[in-house]
């Protein structure tokens, strides 16, 4: 298979099968608000972020490993192991520390949620190797299905608990669930099974591979999900519930406009290592496409930021509505990391992936820990600015992992920035001009006046640009599927 087709095509299936499953997702979580209150999210979303902060440090680094290494059995179970054994370690250190955290964050009710949630950490061990075996075969389809599959699963369990009352049981136990059958069926499709404990030498190995993109995995989780720990410090629970909300929708929208591009980013650089040019090339199709489709799909949002949050999730969720409409303007932050982390990582400098994400989380800290006591429209306005310091970070990461030039690359966001800028502003202006409208209608005027304002910035300033885009987009979701993608 053509690589540069290969990729695009397992970037386009995945991202059906990802639009569906988070489209689903957010009609359970939106039934699931209407019922939980604002401060019992924030006290799932603290216990998450810590679990999953756990989770981060045991597990970051065995995809990776296993993706660098297509085939090796070997490799497979040192990854497997490594991870498990340190997965056990941090399961019982959580459940030790949970009373203390509790009285840190002067929430009683976060000690059994993070007994609870500890769980996942041990489960996330048996589907990080069958999920990588499969993501270098280019199956995504299959991994798309599995994740549609896990969320259902998740929304069953989760809906009559909500209804019940029992907000904080139903948001545990939706994760939970989910995860169980993720787990069972990504083993089942990759044909996988826990393997018997390698050699002290392959064990060694796999740590040594692994503790750097350890630390870059947990610095990456403090920049997207993870600083709403530092947020629960600073601010009451309510409001961190609240900005929860807005951090979740700018997650599903990165999943849906950035994760099914990263994902076939990492083989791409693995294929393409020992050709510089060849790399350079691939580099700037893929931020060229990266780039476009999460500006756009951030205009979109950002321009219906109102009547997205209330018609989901009710108007007990209004404090949620500035703080999506702000941060949507961290686009070009997420453009450019996605695409340096798989970019060192197949060079093998994993210390350097390490280094240049914990300066940019430590500029995401400092601007949570200045801004949050302000409140939330502050900390929104904080953390999009802070982009800007981060973009001139990235820069030299760029240069050192691609060995050339990157002038020509840091254009490409220039145009695609300044349509969204644009769009953002159009739509502002129609909506205020039309304050009678109801929300539906002002989630189509919203979206449709900025989809246009995006489309025509685009198309008079780079028309062939676009026209390259599309015809990709179209090659990849009509050509056929091969046999090594479909589901055994």
């Amino acid at each position: 298979m053509n690589l540069a087709r290969g990729a695009a095509r397992g970037a386009a299936w995945n991202f059906a099968t990802v639009l569906f499953e988070r489209s689903f997702g957010f009609v359970i979580l939106g039934v699931l608000l209407r019922y939980i209150p604002a401060a019992s999210v924030g006290v799932v979303a603290i216990g998450s972020a810590i679990t999953d902060m756990a989770r981060m440090l045991a597990l970051g680094g065995a995809g990776e490993q296993v993706q660098a290494a297509p085939g090796d059995r070997a490799v497979e179970a040192g990854a497997f192991w490594s991870q498990l054994l340190a997965a056990l370690l941090f399961v019982a250190a959580l459940l030790t520390a949970a009373p203390a955290i509790s009285r840190l964050y002067h929430e009683p009710a976060l000690k059994p949620v993070l007994q609870a949630l500890a769980f996942n950490i041990f489960l996330t061990c048996f589907l990080v190797v069958p999920a990588a075996r499969l993501a270098n075969q280019f199956r995504f389809r299959a991994i798309g299905l599995i994740a549609l599959g896990s969320t259902i699963t998740g929304g069953l369990v989760a809906l009559p608990l909500a209804f019940a009352g029992r907000g904080i049981d139903a948001l545990i136990f939706q994760r939970l669930a989910g995860g169980v059958f993720f787990a069972l069926l990504v083993c089942r499709v990759a044909r996988w099974r826990p393997p018997p404990p390698p050699r002290l030498a392959v064990l060694r190995a796999a740590f040594g591979f692994s503790l750097p993109l350890m630390q870059a995995a947990l610095v990456d989780y403090f920049s997207i999900t993870g600083y709403v720990m530092l947020v629960g410090l600073r601010m009451p629970v309510a409001a961190v519930g609240q900005f929860r909300i807005a951090q979740r929708l700018i997650e599903v929208l990165q999943e849906i406009a950035f994760a099914p591009a990263r994902s076939v980013f990492l083989p791409v650089f693995v294929a393409v290592r020992m050709d510089p040019d060849r790399r350079l090339e691939m580099t700037k199709r893929m931020l060229d496409l990266l780039s476009v489709v999460i500006f756009f799909a951030s205009a979109v949002a950002g321009a219906a930021a109102k009547p997205i949050v209330l018609l989901m999730f009710g108007h007990r969720w209004m404090a949620a509505i500035p703080v999506f409409s702000i941060i949507t303007l961290m686009a070009p932050v997420t453009a450019f990391y996605g695409v340096i982390n798989p970019l060192l990582t197949a060079a093998g400098k994993p210390k350097l992936v390490a280094y240049f994400a914990l300066a940019n989380v430590g500029i995401i800290l400092a601007a949570i820990w200045l801004a949050a006591p302000s409140g939330l429209i502050t900390l929104a306005w904080a953390l999009a600015g802070r982009g800007l310091l981060s973009i001139l970070l990235f820069i030299p990461a760029l240069k050192i992992g691609l060995q050339r030039p990157v002038l020509p690359l840091l254009r490409l966001l220039l145009l695609p920035f300044g349509a969204l800028l644009l769009a953002r502003l159009l739509a502002f202006i129609c909506l205020a001009k039309l304050p009678g409208l109801g929300l539906l209608n002002q989630l189509w005027v919203g979206a449709g006046i900025a989809t246009c304002g995006f489309a025509a910035v685009m198309l008079l300033g780079a028309p062939r640009r676009v026209l390259a885009i599309i015809a990709q987009l179209h090659k990849a979701l009509s050509a056929p599927l091969p046999i090594e993608m479909e589901i055994p």
